[in-house]
């Protein structure tokens, strides 16, 4: 009997077959002998997040050693038609995928003007993001991923607009996440975009300090997924990315399999690369997907370095992402209020006034909730928001009269 496998690489899925009773030590053998990894290059894992780590020793639940080589795979987990990640750092030529029925075939026909500058476009790699880091507010981050992994279970996408600052040195550190309306499916979203609450979310997150330095979203845990990112949210990456500038990052929140604690809720920080967000602004992602999520098709044929076969109208979505250190911090508001344009809960009167019964805090300190403010900009003028952010922003005081309105909108005697 034969076990087919897959082998998730930083250039696509590629397929071996093995012996039934084959060990590790056996298929990395195989790797070598049909993939033309060396062994000793050979990174294995069976996480996913091995192809985004800049740090490939953490991840060593199949690491080459006495203990581990003599196993079979069927004992480690791998089964027929399981799927396989392999890091290795030699240059090699994939073998041919469904991706390669879609390459035009240049040769044997007149090369065109066109067909050269085309071929004159070379795919390369960016190796460094042009933020040097992003830092999440711990309570902004925890809000927007116990909803998506809490009440939506990874079953729909979700999408938020990041706020912050980016320092000269680029690093970007985000303080709130606002969630505009939009419809989530399985694989996409759709975000309704420069609303009237646009406008309020971008004058309150201005009053507070901040500028818009990124975006959210979760990928879908309903199917498995050979590839870390699919075309269509690398096109919405790409796409963001150019009209708010290189520092704008993009954090993904993903379920990643930890082999000690089990399925662990991710925050992974990319930025596309500049090559990336060049084509997409000039025209050069097809509008039809191709039949490989993990690819993004394109108009014409291009040169991927470090490839055999160069011209190619398809380009694996990993050779677009440049991951972005991360850190935390605390930042100085609440994200306890409830959020905008959620299923559940619903903004309510009534959580406005749990939030100012918080007698133990000065009055500023019990507004300093994003959410919140945002909710109480429905009943304000903008004019009156202003002043009222500002104390908030400073830990000032809130005028009598503002406090007097705001207790009114409340219930609050």
């Amino acid at each position: 009997m034969v076990l087919l496998l897959r082998v998730r690489t930083r250039d696509g899925t590629e397929r071996l077959e093995v012996e039934d009773n084959c060990t590790l030590i056996g298929l990395r053998r195989t790797i070598e002998e049909k993939l033309g990894v060396p062994v000793a290059d050979q990174t294995l894992s069976m996480q996913q997040g091995l192809l985004m780590t800049k740090n490939p020793d953490a991840f060593d639940d199949l690491k080459a050693n006495v203990g581990n080589d003599d196993k079979f795979l069927r004992a480690i987990g791998l089964n027929h038609g399981a799927m396989v990640y392999l890091k290795y750092s030699v240059a090699r030529e994939p073998t041919p995928t469904l991706a390669a029925a879609h390459r035009s075939d240049l040769q044997g026909r007149k090369m065109t003007v066109e067909g050269m500058i085309a071929l004159q476009t070379r795919i390369e790699r960016q190796e460094t993001p042009h933020c040097a880091s992003v830092s999440f507010d711990a309570h902004a981050a925890n809000a927007f991923q116990a909803y998506v992994s809490g009440t939506l279970g990874f079953s729909q996408m979700r999408f938020g607009w990041m706020y912050g600052t980016v320092s000269e040195e680029g690093a970007v550190e985000v303080n709130l996440i606002y969630e505009p309306e939009q419809e989530g499916a399985e694989d996409t979203f759709k975000v309704m975009e420069d609303t009237l609450e646009d406008a309020r979310a971008d004058a309150i997150a201005g009053k507070l300090g901040y500028v818009k330095v990124g975006c959210v979203f979760n990928v879908t845990t309903t199917k498995e997924r050979a590839y870390t990112l699919s075309a269509f949210e690398v096109r919405t990456m790409a796409r963001y990315q150019a009209a708010h500038g290189d520092k704008f990052v993009t954090a993904v929140v993903m379920m990643l399999e930890d082999e000690d604690a089990g399925p662990q809720v991710s925050f992974e920080p990319f930025q596309v690369s500049d090559q990336c967000v060049k084509l997409w602004s000039d025209g050069w992602f097809h509008d039809v997907p191709g039949e490989d999520a993990g690819m993004t098709r394109l108009v014409k044929d291009v040169i991927v370095v470090d490839k055999v076969s160069k011209d190619v109208a398809e380009v694996d979505n990993d050779r677009w992402l440049v991951p972005v250190k991360i850190l935390d911090h605390e930042g100085p508001l609440q994200a306890k209020f409830p959020v905008e344009n959620r299923l559940h809960p619903v903004q309510t009167v009534e959580d406005l006034r749990d939030a100012l019964r918080q007698s133990a805090l000065p009055y500023a300190a019990r507004l300093a909730d994003f959410h919140l403010l945002l909710f109480l900009s429905l009943h304000l003028d903008l004019s009156d928001m202003a002043l009222i952010v500002a104390a908030v922003k400073e830990r000032g005081v809130i005028a009598d009269g503002y406090r007097l309105i705001i207790d009114s909108i409340a219930g609050v005697e």
